[in-house]
């Protein structure tokens, strides 16, 4: 389980902030959402200017200990973005930013709202400002 965990340069976006995990597969997405910890998913479409964007925004985020940040491809990945829309019960969008915690969707946003911004505000909305 989670043997994507390892395989974090995939991206050509990832960067030092935000070490981003790449699921490759549902079982993935399903120890993801399995975790006791929050879950950032990002859904990212390469063919967007929105989510060059929203990328260059989340990358102003400064990760907290604790949280797991996930990348996902909507078009290389597309059969994984659309499970884990219906998985979660969030309409599929890109850019997109998830927010996964206590075995539940606790926030979501798209398009223009995946900001630095958003992703402050829900962590003081959910008790996540600098969790352990």
């Amino acid at each position: 389980m989670l043997k994507f965990r390892h395989n974090k340069a995939k991206s050509p976006l990832a960067t030092d902030k935000i070490q981003f995990e790449h699921p490759q597969s549902l079982e993935d997405v399903a120890g993801l959402l399995a975790l006791k910890t929050p879950v950032f998913f990002y859904k990212h479409s390469t063919r967007c200017s929105v989510s060059l964007f929203a990328m260059r925004r989340l990358n102003m985020v400064e990760v907290q200990p604790g949280e797991m940040w996930v990348y996902i491809d909507v078009v290389m990945q597309r059969n994984l973005s659309l499970a884990l829309a219906e998985e979660v019960g969030v309409r599929h969008e890109s850019p997109q930013l998830i927010l996964w915690n206590d075995g539940k969707v606790a926030a979501h946003a798209a398009h223009g709202r995946v900001t630095e911004d958003t992703v402050e505000e829900w962590r003081k909305e959910h008790g996540l400002a600098e969790q352990v």
